[in-house]
């Protein structure tokens, strides 16, 4: 089961990693970590924060983004408080932004740039 990306994160950039370990889940990581913390949620929790991505809504439900002054930002899952967050840099939030609007890190098969 291989991690991926958005295609628009540079080589060798860091970025948002999504995989789907098992059917009906999606796993989220950061590339930069790629041993660190990781999120596990619903296919329909992690799609429904894409969706609002895309849209520029901020109605994320169980995944929270909360945006830090230096355009980065911090994933939680509110249905786990105690899990470690996932902190994300400006440059990774817009590639991971614009694969989402590309349609390229949807659960079940994210189609974006494998992680080597």
């Amino acid at each position: 089961m291989r991690w991926t990306k958005s295609s628009y994160s540079s080589t060798g950039a860091t970025c948002v990693q999504v995989r789907a370990p098992r059917p009906g889940v999606t796993e989220i990581g950061d590339t930069k970590n790629p041993h660190g913390p990781t999120l596990t949620v619903p296919n329909a929790a992690w799609d429904h924060f894409l969706d609002q991505v895309a849209t520029g809504g901020t109605n994320f439900g169980r995944l929270h983004a909360e945006f830090l002054p230096d355009g980065g930002f911090i994933l939680t899952d509110t249905n786990r408080p105690g899990v470690p967050a996932l902190t994300y840099t400006r440059t990774e939030w817009d590639a991971f932004k614009l694969g989402v609007e590309a349609g390229e890190l949807r659960s079940g098969n994210p189609v974006g740039t494998l992680v080597s």
